[in-house]
């Protein structure tokens, strides 16, 4: 076709079948459009009543900055979320996902290139060899006649936006992780002032035993009763430092620092309410990462197998051409020859494939059957799990109660039995068991504080507490 025919034949009918094409190209994809399946969700979560508030606002609605008030934690906090190795590699991934869903959007579009080529020509007897050289610009455009293109579309967006649900989610067990760690470093060396304080008394008793001893009011049993008592609570000193060093490392390590002490000061009380909003549990559908993700791969699933069924169906693309012909490759590359030009429509119609289409259907539904039992599991596991942080919430504050209520039994108990013991009403053997209940007493309420704080962590976590809503931290 020369240059000089090709519009007017362009316009007689192809144009025309292109247009036509375009818009069929636009009305249909194959496969059904994605809803969300239907749950049966509970009115409220299982969980004590006087530890949760039926109402529709929730405790996830709070910033994690107004949870954790202290400043040293916070500062704790915003290092980990700048330089934290697990946040970095679920950025880098995020990034890949969005990588790959721009390159699959890429074939929506048409192709444009510059060619440049080579054909023999045929020899007549006793002709020298010759060839003719073309140069041109080329067009492909795959026409998305059954929405195949934009089904795989949908798919590596839904597979993009999984990506950042899952870096959302890195984020918010970050805050908690390095939150526990704080609160469990504070409790490991609370322990430990209350272990050296324990020590320090009963040296100062042991003293005074060994004056008595020599005086002869004392007996040599009762002497080492004390250096026994002693013995075992400086036993718990190495083991605290150990703990101490190990939950230090780890907090590191969450940080994106090397190993070594983290300096922390006096720890600000941290607001523990009695009762906790936990909102609906319909909102988890919303709020939590690992369901977002978990219907976004659902979402994909369901894209893909459009992208199966388009298979059976004939692709067809655009082609076109524009440029010069000529036996002389010089002439070419510098505009001279003869014009060429031609537009047309590649098409195939899959015939037999030894049921290769037949088999990634049934694979595309099978993949969407799991995507979709992996979608419910996820939720009730979230289900199950607010309820279990929930009821562990509650009961952790009746117990940190009654280990107040201890210690301060233990205290007058203790300080009963020395006084008993030095107006020589009781042995020496009741001093050293109210010495040991003291210091069990004041290490367990350390232990139910941790737990306390802890589980208003994994409340709030479980709630998908920690994102602002827009986007941000």
């Amino acid at each position: 076709m020369s240059g000089q025919n090709w519009p007017k034949r362009l316009k007689g009918g192809a144009i025309a079948g292109v247009l036509l094409l375009t818009l069929i190209a636009g009305g249909c994809a194959m496969g059904p459009d994605y809803s969300r399946p239907e749950l049966e969700l509970p009115d409220r979560f299982r969980a004590p009543t006087a530890g949760t508030m039926p109402a529709a606002a929730s405790l996830a609605e709070e910033s994690w900055r107004s949870l954790y008030p202290d400043p040293t934690l916070q500062a704790l906090i915003e290092e980990a979320l700048a330089a934290a190795p697990d946040l970095l590699l679920a950025e880098a991934r995020m990034r890949e996902a969005a990588a790959a869903a721009g390159v699959v959007r890429a074939d929506l579009y048409p192709n444009l290139g510059l060619t440049y080529s080579t054909a023999p020509v045929p020899r007549p007897a006793g002709k020298e060899l010759a060839s003719n050289f073309s140069a041109g610009a080329s067009v492909s455009w795959e026409l998305d006649l059954w929405g195949r293109l934009r089904r795989a579309d949908e798919a590596s967006r839904a597979e993009l936006l999984a990506s950042e649900a899952g870096r959302r989610g890195v984020v918010l067990s970050l805050i908690a992780d390095v939150a526990g760690r704080y609160y469990q470093l504070v409790a490991y060396r609370t322990a430990y002032r209350v272990a050296e304080e324990t020590a320090a008394n009963q040296r100062d008793a042991l003293q005074l035993i060994r004056r008595l001893a020599g005086a002869g009011i004392a007996t040599d049993a009762e002497l080492r009763q004390q250096e026994v008592a002693l013995a075992v609570t400086e036993v718990n000193l190495p083991t605290l430092r150990r703990q101490i060093a190990a939950t230090e490392n780890g907090l590191s390590l969450l940080l994106g620092r090397l190993p070594g002490a983290i300096p922390l000061p006096e720890a600000a009380q941290l607001a523990l309410p009695a009762a906790i909003p936990a909102g609906l549990p319909s909102r988890l559908l919303e709020a939590r990462p690992d369901i977002l993700a978990a219907e976004q791969r659902l979402i994909a699933a369901n894209a893909r197998l459009g992208v199966a069924k388009a298979m059976y169906f004939p692709s067809l693309s655009l082609t076109g051409l524009f440029g010069k012909v000529s036996d002389q490759a010089f002439e070419v590359l510098t505009g001279g020859g003869a014009t060429i030009a031609s537009l047309g429509v590649n098409a195939l119609q899959p015939l037999f494939a030894g049921k290769r289409y037949v088999f990634n259907e049934k694979g595309a539904l099978a993949r969407l059957d799991q995507a979709l039992l992996s979608y419910r599991q996820t939720v009730l596991a979230a289900l199950a799990e607010t309820a279990t942080a929930l009821t562990d919430y509650q009961e952790s504050g009746v117990a940190l109660t009654l280990q107040g209520h201890r210690v301060a039994s233990a205290r007058e108990s203790l300080r009963l039995a020395e006084d008993r013991y030095r107006a020589g009403v009781i042995s020496f053997i009741e001093v050293l068991d109210a010495q040991r209940q003291l210091f069990a007493a004041e290490t367990d309420q350390v232990t139910s504080l941790l737990d306390r704080r802890l589980a208003l962590s994994r409340v709030y976590l479980a709630l998908g507490g920690g994102w602002d809503g827009d986007g941000g931290l």
